[in-house]
């Protein structure tokens, strides 16, 4: 049992550091489109400037885009993931109740075999007395 709860834990740990990654490139993200909100604040009408800020704004709008990729692809390994747990879970489960099971059929044999012992005890008293 210590066995599967180690394998659950393992699998739990590699979900919770899927789910960091995914919360720091959330966070990234949100750097990015906040950077870009800020950006659009233009306080100096140069021409130069505005060029400047158009292009930068261009590079921040691909780096929003790639950042927005490997959200969703960090989305997808939390996912699979997550149904590693699942599965590992259920997994334990079924052995937990399998051995359950076995172990109840074990003390139902050992009480049949403990009665057919002392019927044949009691049965060897009675033939002896004749």
């Amino acid at each position: 049992m210590d066995f599967r709860q180690q394998q659950t834990d393992q699998v739990k740990e590699a979900l919770l550091l899927e789910q960091r990654k995914l919360n720091v490139r959330q966070q990234k993200l949100n750097e990015l489109q906040q950077e870009k909100k800020e950006t659009f604040k233009i306080d100096d009408f140069n021409i130069g400037r505005m060029q400047l800020q158009y292009h930068y704004i261009l590079s921040l709008e691909h780096e929003i885009q790639l950042a927005a990729a490997a959200v969703i692809q960090q989305q997808q390994q939390v996912e699979q993931a997550r149904q590693r747990l699942v599965a590992a879970k259920k997994k334990s489960q079924v052995l937990e109740k399998l051995e359950e099971k076995q172990y109840s059929q074990y003390l139902l044999d050992s009480k049949h075999q403990e009665q057919l012992v002392l019927d044949e005890i009691a049965n060897r008293k009675k033939f002896s007395l004749f």
